[in-house]
């Protein structure tokens, strides 16, 4: 009764023993692993999966449309169909980051804030981070029922009470009625944290917290691998020391790892 488990065993002991010996060349590292478990900065920023810096990084180690621009290899870029924002932080336990306007020339008086534009497959706006503010050009409260609006106006100069600025939240009560004696509207995100001075162009440049939705690596990186896609049969993939898996590494696959490394 006791032979079967006694061969297992020894079985088990040999396998071990024979891996031990094999040559180095058998139990080469796979490629796409060595190339993302590389760690990639700008400035004082991680960045991996699901971003990879345009240039510098392998694209397999990211997820498509994730690409950003180290500008002068300090400053991570996020081109958005608006505009570019600086990435001024990433969490990637809540797949979210801190993002605010890249042009700081851009100016709420100089009409140059351009309507937000978020690939929706890619990136939303979380509501209990991020709101919307709009902007309305070219108002008219010159006439009597338009006098509440007063307190929504934003002081540019050369501008009088039939050509105003306003802004308003998106969900504020008010904002149809406005709407009604302006032209121009522009939709602008930011963020709930109205503490700091600047007024309205204050809480525009501080930015807002952007989501964004792609395959989470956290289950591949526990296993001890490193996230990246697979643009042949483009899926996600979890690169590991002896293949590519679809969501995570084999049970310990770190210590093959360390095998190879001493």
């Amino acid at each position: 009764m006791n032979q079967i488990p006694s061969f297992t065993l020894t079985l088990t002991l040999f396998s071990l023993l024979s891996l031990l010996f094999l040559p180095r060349t058998a139990l080469a590292v796979d490629e796409n692993f060595t190339i993302c478990s590389v760690p990639r900065y700008c400035g004082k920023l991680n960045i991996k999966f699901p971003f990879f810096i345009e240039e510098q990084t392998e694209p397999r180690c990211g997820y498509p449309g994730f690409k950003i621009h180290c500008r002068n290899k300090t400053i991570p870029i996020l081109s958005l169909p608006d505009g570019n924002y600086t990435i001024n932080d990433i969490f990637y336990q809540t797949q979210s980051l801190h993002v605010s306007q890249a042009e700081r020339d851009a100016a709420v008086c100089s009409h140059s804030i351009r309507n937000i534009s978020l690939p929706e497959d890619r990136y939303y706006l979380d509501a209990r981070t991020s709101t919307e503010m709009v902007l309305l050009f070219s108002c008219n409260l010159a006439s009597q029922p338009s006098w509440e609006l007063s307190k929504y106006k934003i002081d540019c100069a050369g501008e009088s009470e039939s050509n105003s600025t306003l802004a308003l939240f998106k969900d504020d009560p008010k904002l149809s009625f406005a709407s009604g004696f302006c032209g121009e509207r522009v939709g602008a995100a930011v963020g709930f944290d109205h503490r700091g001075s600047g007024g309205v162009e204050g809480l525009l440049n501080r930015g807002f917290v952007l989501n964004w939705t792609a395959s989470n690596c956290s289950v591949c990186e526990k296993s001890g691998g490193w996230c990246g896609f697979d643009y042949g049969s483009y899926h996600f993939k979890c690169f590991c020391p002896d293949r590519p898996h679809a969501a995570r590494c084999s049970p310990g696959m770190h210590l093959f790892y360390l095998f190879l490394s001493c």
